[in-house]
């Protein structure tokens, strides 16, 4: 059976749709990527924060230290620094903070970091990691049951943490530690990234976001080459299809 020309035209919307679409409620696949993106950034400045804060000897021991500190920089500078990489004014960072700009650390300092959307992160992408104890985790989840014997660790896990007895929580080399676990199913919801612990923002930095993103990577390409399909038959056809505006916020 032969597609007729509204289907053709349907499909390909649908295709867009599924790509560009910049509704806040449904966003795109490109969207989405971006917000990863956007999220990912905000993670790392805030514990860049902490960073300089609680982890380096320094003088600097709070947000306005850290401004204070900034306005001196600048004052150095004839040209606007605010888009240069904070290793303009810091020495010896880890390769993941170069990325960050003096304007994003400065909106840290400022508190106008975005909220986490736990949308993004669903329980379902979440249980899908798997668990894997530390051994500390392992001697800090054994309990026994009412008849002495021990208790499976899952199970143990799951009262602990107040989910549901029916949820499945499987055991998997490349999971969650039961801290990193906890820290996201315990989320609250629309937290302020400022808000977050180190531990949860470390979790979504160093793992979940990225996992997210590579997921997003393989959906993209599906409807990337569905789109293309579709065009191919057009044009075999001589069907002309409509011009779509492809449309994205970008990340800052």
């Amino acid at each position: 059976m032969t597609a007729s020309e509204a289907d053709l035209n349907k499909w390909y919307k649908h295709c867009h749709e599924m790509l560009y679409n910049g509704s806040h409620y449904a966003p795109g696949k490109y969207q989405i990527h971006e917000n990863i993106i956007k999220t990912w950034n905000d993670c790392n400045v805030e514990l860049f924060v902490r960073h300089i804060l609680y982890e380096c000897n320094t003088a600097l021991k709070t947000k306005k230290d850290i401004l204070d500190f900034i306005n001196i920089q600048k004052s150095q500078y004839e040209n606007n620094i605010l888009n240069e990489s904070v290793n303009l004014i810091f020495t010896g960072l880890d390769p993941i903070f170069e990325s960050i700009t003096i304007s994003q650390l400065m909106d840290a300092c400022f508190d106008r970091l975005d909220i986490f959307n736990n949308k993004m992160v669903s329980d379902k992408f979440i249980l899908s990691q798997g668990i894997w104890l530390t051994n500390d985790e392992k001697v800090e989840l054994s309990e026994n049951d009412m008849n002495g014997k021990p208790q499976n660790r899952m199970e143990v896990i799951k009262e602990r943490l107040g989910l549901n007895p029916a949820v499945k929580l499987r055991i998997c080399p490349t999971g969650l530690s039961f801290a990193e676990f906890r820290s996201l199913v315990q989320l609250p919801p629309l937290p302020k990234i400022s808000s977050l612990s180190t531990m949860t923002l470390k979790t979504l930095r160093d793992k979940i976001l990225l996992l997210l993103d590579n997921d997003l990577d393989y959906h993209i390409k599906k409807w990337t080459t569905l789109m293309n399909n579709i065009k191919k038959v057009a044009a075999a056809r001589n069907i002309e299809l409509p011009v779509l505006e492809n449309v994205i916020t970008k990340s800052r």
